[in-house]
């Protein structure tokens, strides 16, 4: 499996619009790997996780093919995760030519979806998930689970399976709920795991609740490998920064790479 991080910021970006703190005043003056667009992924061209305001610029950048995209998965209702005023794009009016986009969202996901989807004639459709129940998209088998995040935002996050190859992409959460943690048990071990870091390295407490910080991914890390979800092959990324966690791309990467963590970036590919 082929991962492109195409965005890698929660809601607000890095720099945020209007700000003037440390961090976006420095990621502004740096450039480079510490500019971030909010956190979108793209799995072997064929899989998109979220669909936020970013997503033009995302196509634009990268220039990936639509029609070859089975589904996008929605992990929650939050603006920066689903920005749904621009499904309505896959309307005959504003694309022409392009295969259905299938959306795949929990109910508060899917209840944005479903007056902008029913605009479209047929060019866009919203499938409703629910947390613990498997479905299919294309080649890959989908498991929802329960999030630790805004709970009238119906959060999950997924572990998503192809062929001999499994990964966890888990934004936006917190520590994962025991429920999540019983059903991850049956699932095997993970070649590949993407983890919230909204409060970078959190250098007043750690982000345990709604959004993870370093701290709280060290441990979640362990309890994988613990219940052998995870092992010295798995690779570990920390996804979803926030300025408010107070530290650059540049800051964050010792810290990481010194406990096996991949710190990422907009444009960043992984394959395993």
């Amino acid at each position: 499996m082929k991962i492109k991080f195409l965005g890698t910021a929660a809601y607000e970006g890095v720099p945020s619009l209007f700000c003037h703190c440390r961090v976006c005043e420095l990621s502004r003056k740096l450039g480079g790997r510490n500019l971030r667009s909010r956190s979108q992924t793209l799995i072997d061209g064929e899989l998109l996780i979220e669909f936020n305001a970013d997503t033009v610029w995302h196509y634009q950048r990268y220039g990936f093919d639509w029609d070859k995209i089975c589904g996008c998965l929605v992990t929650h209702s939050h603006c920066d995760h689903l920005y749904a005023d621009d499904v309505e794009m896959a309307a005959n009016g504003y694309s022409h030519g392009h295969v259905p986009i299938r959306f795949y969202a929990s109910r508060s996901g899917y209840e944005k979806l479903k007056p902008v989807v029913d605009k479209t004639d047929g060019g866009a459709v919203a499938v409703l998930v629910e947390a613990g129940k498997r479905f299919s998209v294309g080649k890959y088998s989908v498991l929802p689970l329960w999030a630790n995040h805004d709970p009238a935002s119906d959060p999950v996050f997924f572990a998503i399976e192809k062929g001999d190859k499994r990964m966890l992409y888990a934004h936006d959460t917190g520590a994962f709920p025991e429920k999540s943690w019983e059903l991850l048990k049956g699932e095997g071990r993970f070649d590949f795991v993407s983890l919230d870091c909204t409060g970078c390295l959190a250098l007043g407490g750690d982000w345990v609740d709604y959004h993870m910080s370093f701290g709280t991914n060290v441990k979640i890390a362990e309890h994988m490998k613990k219940e052998g979800l995870a092992d010295e092959n798995t690779v570990f990324v920390l996804n979803h920064f926030s300025h408010n966690g107070g530290q650059t791309y540049d800051e964050m990467r010792a810290a990481a790479e010194a406990n096996g963590f991949v710190v990422s970036y907009d444009g960043l590919e992984m394959e395993f």
